[in-house]
């Protein structure tokens, strides 16, 4: 009786490994007949356009920084201008007796802080509308294993 178990043990082990062997190669032609697409390739679609994402973001960065530079720029060009009507405004005045020479240095005063507010203005205009920012990418949703149904709490 031995002997028989001893040789019992062989084939069913090879018989156990054919049957494995067998549903494995199986497997395939009993799955689904249209895949889903595969979350690697969502994520890899995502993970370039969060690299255009962050590239864009440096440029639009880089353009707010540019822009910045320029606004203060115009704005130091006009205060100096602004205190320099102001100063020779206060430097005249004292010179100035009658209330008509009063008046013009006034006018002037205004009139040069005018043309720098003008000035400005149009600089300003010249830079263009503001950088837009761009837009993040939004992150693909992960699929359910589950079949779209909720999680049960276990308890």
């Amino acid at each position: 009786m031995e002997r028989s178990e001893g040789l019992m043990r062989p084939v069913t082990i090879a018989a156990a490994l054919i049957i494995s062997l067998t549903c494995i190669s199986l497997s395939p032609s009993i799955a689904d007949p249209s895949p889903s697409p595969s979350p690697t390739v969502a994520l890899d679609s995502y993970k370039i356009a969060l690299e255009q994402y962050k590239h864009d973001r440096d440029v639009f960065m880089a353009a707010l920084r540019d822009r910045g530079n320029k606004m203060q720029n115009i704005n130091n060009v006009f205060k100096a201008a602004v205190d320099k009507a102001n100063s020779d405004a206060r430097a005249a005045l004292p010179a100035a007796t009658t209330p008509l020479q009063k008046t013009t240095i006034s006018s002037n005063r205004r009139a040069a802080i005018d043309v720098a507010i003008n000035a400005r203005d149009i600089s300003i205009a010249g830079l263009g509308p503001m950088p837009t920012p761009p837009v993040e990418p939004v992150r693909p949703e992960k699929q359910q294993s589950n079949n779209g149904k909720g999680e049960k709490s276990r308890r």
